[in-house]
């Protein structure tokens, strides 16, 4: 798969431009779309049941803002509000080109997950997706987004971005008029943790052990500590 940066700015650009068009007019149009708890394949919220137990196997991303609330502060709704537009469409484009689905919108992130029963694919190869995913993921942030805020000069961003393997728990939570689908697990909990770092993508241990050791699947791993765990920044050595 190719990852194609230029598609990623054209979106990011775009988003920007009618964010920032919006402040003037106090209105922001979006295009219709499929809300985020249908984007697992095989996981569509109106055909579970509330209280579904469902175990399966993903790859979780999560990219993490640093500072986020001190950032919100200092520059302001309006700025704020210009350049999550920038960052989430962003980041949402990166993740689908590497076959991701992004399942949850946090103030200060995103969690993704790759791989799944229904996705076609091996835990490695999911794995190593996630982890190629990340890498794109900081490029287009400080390659993309990041110079398009400097013009502004709106605070630019830094993130971090951690990466597990393991089984979740899928189920569909909430009332009949309000739900989602949502996954639990304890690699959900650490990858988040793992997002904590400045400008690295940080896999654990389990993905470390999957990564595919063809000439293809080299990567460097650096060894480090996230707080109280264990885990390997990426290094990809064909750059």
């Amino acid at each position: 798969m190719s990852f194609d940066i230029e598609l990623t700015r054209k979106v990011v650009i775009e988003n920007f431009n009618q964010a920032k068009q919006s402040i003037s007019l106090r209105k922001f149009a979006m295009d219709s779309a499929q809300p985020i708890s249908d984007v697992i394949p095989g996981y569509e919220a109106k055909r579970m049941e509330f209280g579904d137990f469902i175990q399966d196997n993903f790859s979780p991303l999560f990219i993490d803002i640093r500072s986020s609330t001190k950032r919100a502060m200092v520059i302001g709704p309006e700025r704020t509000f210009i350049s999550m537009h920038a960052f989430f469409p962003g980041v949402c484009n990166v993740i689908e080109q590497y076959g991701g689905y992004v399942i949850d919108f946090m103030g200060d992130g995103i969690m993704a997950l790759f791989g799944g029963k229904e996705s076609g694919v091996n835990k490695s190869y999911s794995s190593q997706q996630a982890g190629l995913c990340g890498l794109s993921l900081l490029k287009v942030v400080n390659t993309v987004i990041n110079p398009l805020l400097r013009i502004d000069k709106i605070w630019e961003f830094g993130c971090g971005v951690g990466i597990d393997y393991g089984s979740v728990i899928v189920t569909k939570i909430g009332t009949k008029n309000n739900y989602d689908v949502k996954v639990f697990g304890d690699c959900v909990n650490i990858a988040s943790k793992l997002s904590k770092s400045d400008n690295q993508v940080v896999v654990s241990d389990e993905v470390q052990k999957l990564w595919p050791s063809s000439k293809w699947g080299k990567m460097g791993f650096k060894r480090l500590s996230i707080g109280e765990l264990m885990g390997y920044a990426l290094n990809d050595r064909s750059d």
